[in-house]
């Protein structure tokens, strides 16, 4: 996926080695190998008439965790650090964006990380991983604002993100991510 870091307004120094490290890992066809599990998951629940996955947030968040701990990262459910950098990718609901900025305060405050990391994907990528619950998720819009919000009330040194998508699987598979997912809707029996 492709990352557009930013500082916050506060932040006077710019990324680490890890930081950038972990820019890379993100790149290397994460989106791909995400889309080409979800539909496969999808095609194969929907033709033997199980509940097929709506959002592809699980398989995000296993290829980045295969990518991240095979590359000396520690962590897991997109909390990742090395050396003394800290890195949380969020794919979660908008209520968790609190606990996501306290954690990074957490980590540079009580453990001394050098540099915290957020970083969330764009409402319209959003729109394609969930396309039910993306208003509810966690958006890099969303982000920025709170971020920007913080503004004169924190010091550490936290850097944030946007998650687009770069590599692409096949057209079929495209198709598919592109195409509705509509929410199961239970029908109560007489």
């Amino acid at each position: 996926m492709k990352t557009r870091l930013l500082a916050s307004p506060w932040v006077k120094t710019w990324q680490t080695v890890e930081t950038a490290e972990a820019i890379e890992l993100l790149q290397d066809d994460v989106w791909k190998d995400a889309s080409v599990s979800f539909a496969a998951e999808r095609e194969a629940k929907m033709k033997s008439g199980q509940t097929a996955p709506k959002g592809m947030q699980r398989y995000l968040n296993e290829v980045i965790a295969k990518r991240f701990t095979s590359n000396g990262w520690t962590g897991e459910a997109g909390y990742f650090f090395k050396g003394k950098t800290w890195i949380r990718i969020t794919f979660r609901h908008q209520m968790s964006l609190g606990s996501d900025i306290l954690d990074a305060i957490k980590v540079c405050k009580k453990e001394g990380m050098q540099q915290a990391v957020i970083l969330a994907a764009n409402r319209k990528t959003l729109d394609l991983i969930s396309p039910n619950d993306a208003a509810a998720i966690v958006s890099f819009e969303k982000l920025e604002r709170e971020i920007q919000s913080l503004n004169g009330a924190l010091d550490i040194p936290l850097l944030y993100g946007e998650l687009t998508p770069i590599s692409s699987a096949s057209s079929d598979i495209n198709d598919e991510l592109k195409k509705a997912r509509p929410r199961d809707v239970s029908v109560p029996q007489k």
